[in-house]
């Protein structure tokens, strides 16, 4: 069994400082084989923002994989966004934008889904949806796991737009296989199979909320862990209260002959809005 701790939106430049050592140590006891940052490390993509990060990151104490945000390349540096949207982010956080860490049964793939020519909505190219389409289907009776910072499906009550290319990439890499997505962006939780058609429930997704900002739109802080294998996955919600990261919820998904299905009862703990 693998565990994944999944943050997300941690936008340094707006954290919420009293959250730091709460969040870092609630990381640390959950003792993960991997953390998985699903983007925004930071708030303007400043140096003087992705320097924290990078540090708050590496006192983790643990092996880490991220992938970019919309919210790491610069907004108003126009010239930047244009020509080296991600200069500052390889420089602080990491050179590779779509890293991937294979534990045999369990792999996590990166997907950089970040638009320099859009503001907030992303973008998977169609070489992106075959490589991953490529990878869950070579690892059959093995799970993937897709780690990208904007969601691939919106509930009705979403007003941001839905990343080009989205629709494509569900439809795909359903018909290759079961698998997970996590991502970020909306700061709001959400984890359930995704039906876009008949037959088609492959899709695991985990929408985390944010792990530091104070902008939290109604949502309180949070983060995920994942303890996995091949066709079976926990996901437990984590969530600030009173100055601490504390269970809120605990729901258990296998892989069946008509993909992912919920067993066994869903634990949950009242969490108040913020």
């Amino acid at each position: 069994m693998i565990r994944l701790v999944q943050i997300s939106d941690l936008h340094f430049g707006r954290e919420d400082p009293d959250l730091l050592g709460p969040l870092r140590e609630a990381v640390q006891d959950a003792a993960p084989d991997l953390v998985v940052m699903a983007g925004d490390f930071v708030q303007r993509a400043r140096a003087s923002q992705f320097r924290p990060a990078a540090e708050f990151m590496e006192t983790l104490g643990h092996t880490w994989l991220g992938v970019p945000g919309n919210h790491d390349i610069p907004l108003y540096n126009l010239f930047l966004r244009a020509v080296d949207p991600f200069r500052r982010y390889r420089r602080w956080i990491c050179e590779e934008l779509e890293p991937s860490v294979d534990f045999g049964d369990v792999k996590v793939v990166g997907v950089n889904t970040t638009d320099p020519f859009a503001h907030q909505r992303g973008r998977i190219d169609s070489s992106d949806v075959q490589r991953v389409g490529d990878v869950i289907s070579s690892r059959q009776g093995r799970l993937t796991v897709v780690a990208a910072h904007h969601p691939f499906h919106h509930t009705a009550d979403i007003e941001k737009k839905l990343m080009v290319g989205a629709s494509e990439a569900l439809e795909h890499w359903a018909d290759c296989g079961p698998h997970i997505i996590m991502s970020g962006h909306l700061h709001q939780w959400l984890v359930e199979p995704f039906v876009r058609r008949k037959g088609a429930n492959m899709t695991l997704q985990l929408h985390c909320g944010t792990g530091l900002s104070t902008r939290r739109r109604g949502h309180p802080n949070d983060f995920a862990v994942l303890d996995c294998d091949a066709e079976d996955v926990t996901v437990t919600r984590m969530v600030a209260e009173d100055g601490k990261f504390l269970m809120s919820g605990r729901t258990r998904y296998e892989v069946g002959d008509h993909g992912w299905a919920r067993r066994g009862a869903q634990i949950e703990r009242r969490v108040a809005e913020v």
